[in-house]
């Protein structure tokens, strides 16, 4: 069941903006208000799931394991490209990886063993 949409608000975007997401919803057939409040929703889930991987990231360092001089920039370099990612992009990454016989990391598989 949808929710009702009963909290309207404003706010200013300059013209290029203004042009560029109007373009994107009318591409995707939607209107410009239910384009923007996707793309907050998105944004949303993808910093719950980036907020996941941290937590997993540093259970995973607890461990006493000793961390690759180059782990800090990979971790960096890949929570960069999730917050990039489309969620299209991503699930096509995760069905890459499980064409490829590799489990792909998901919030609910925060328990597994890290590969490596």
């Amino acid at each position: 069941m949808r929710s009702l949409l009963e909290r309207p608000i404003s706010f200013r975007l300059s013209d290029a903006a203004y042009r560029r997401y109007e373009s994107a919803a009318l591409d995707r057939g939607m209107t410009l208000s239910a384009y923007l409040r996707d793309r907050l929703e998105v944004d949303d889930q993808v910093a719950e799931h980036i907020a996941q991987l941290r937590l997993t990231l540093m259970d995973a360092g607890a461990g006493g394991s000793d961390a690759s001089p180059m782990l800090p920039i990979l971790l960096e370099m890949l929570l960069l490209s999730r917050r990039q990612s489309s969620p299209g992009d991503m699930r096509a990454v995760h069905l890459e990886l499980e064409r490829q016989g590799i489990p792909p990391w998901t919030p609910a598989a925060q328990g597994r063993d890290l590969p490596g």
